[in-house]
């Protein structure tokens, strides 16, 4: 039960506040601002052409579903909530949570526009995972963006969208 508030938040984050953060950041440091030509994930799969060529294209899709799952349970959770958070805790104490998701924020600076969301989400991803001291309920909450997405890509695939 504890899942469902973490997720509004992260919805709340991620629906409501994402593009207001990343004007602000990119305000206050404009050479982190996301380069022009459409390199977000939006931008490629909003241009009907892309989403015409990718009608039937069920690589695409299992590709994206290897990709979520190498990235977001086996590469990000794991790393981070799994393998580093219980281990910075002798040196960080009862805030090795923030400093936890300090580095997980560092860890996106191949998209530096989104540090900051990634910063505010990251901490309702690290916090479960330091109170409960399981890394499953991390996993949950930063699984649901690739559910999220992936259905998407489904509906882009089967022609629907």
């Amino acid at each position: 039960m504890w899942v469902i508030p973490f997720l509004v938040g992260v919805v709340v984050i991620e629906l409501l506040l994402a593009s207001a953060l990343e004007n602000a950041w990119v305000s206050v440091v404009p050479f982190v601002a996301e380069p022009q030509g459409g390199y977000s994930f939006d931008a490629i799969l909003g241009s009907q052409e892309v989403q015409q060529r990718l009608v039937g294209a069920w690589w695409f899709f299992a590709l994206f579903v290897i990709l979520s799952v190498f990235n977001t349970i086996l590469g990000e959770e794991l790393l981070f909530r799994g393998v580093l958070l219980p281990r910075m805790e002798g040196a960080f104490g009862r805030w090795s949570w923030v400093a936890n998701n300090v580095l997980f924020a560092l860890y996106h600076v191949h998209v530096p526009w989104v540090i900051p969301n990634a910063f505010l989400t990251g901490l309702l991803y690290t916090y479960p995972a330091y109170r409960y001291r399981s890394t499953w309920m991390s996993i949950i909450l930063h699984s649901a963006q690739s559910v999220y997405i992936g259905f998407l890509v489904l509906g882009i695939v089967l022609g629907l969208a």
